[in-house]
């Protein structure tokens, strides 16, 4: 007889927890931690990781090489963060990225609201990427 698994995924817990990232984030000198991808949006599967926005104000390193110091292993997810500086994103939001769309449309998990605004207020006037 076969034995069928179900996979689940706590997402209260989920959440709780990537709040307290944040948290941590922002103590650490973060201006702005938010949550973007399936998880934000509510279309997440018990296999969906948990994609997040870390915005800095200075950082010299190349975006690929601030990821280390914000990977975290004991989160009940998979985490992907992305790490950029708000002179970047707002360079990003005046190109129309759709990355500062998801920035717009995501949960902010900790941090200054004032840069998402920023961004949606830059976003909003410019030209929009084309798929």
């Amino acid at each position: 007889m076969s034995e069928t698994r179900f996979f689940g995924l706590r997402i209260e817990e989920v959440l709780r927890r990537l709040a307290e990232y944040a948290r941590d984030a922002e103590r650490r000198g973060a201006k702005a931690v938010v949550l973007i991808g399936s998880l934000a949006r509510g279309d997440y599967t018990a296999f969906s990781d948990a994609d997040i926005v870390i915005i800095v104000e200075h950082d010299h390193r190349r975006p690929i090489d601030r990821i280390a110091e914000y990977i975290d292993p004991t989160l009940p997810v998979d985490l992907e963060p992305r790490v950029y500086t708000v002179n970047e994103l707002r360079a990003m939001a005046r190109q129309g990225a759709r990355l500062v769309n998801e920035i717009i449309g995501g949960v902010l998990l900790a941090g200054d609201g004032q840069v998402v605004e920023e961004l949606k207020g830059l976003y909003a006037a410019a030209p929009q990427e084309r798929p």
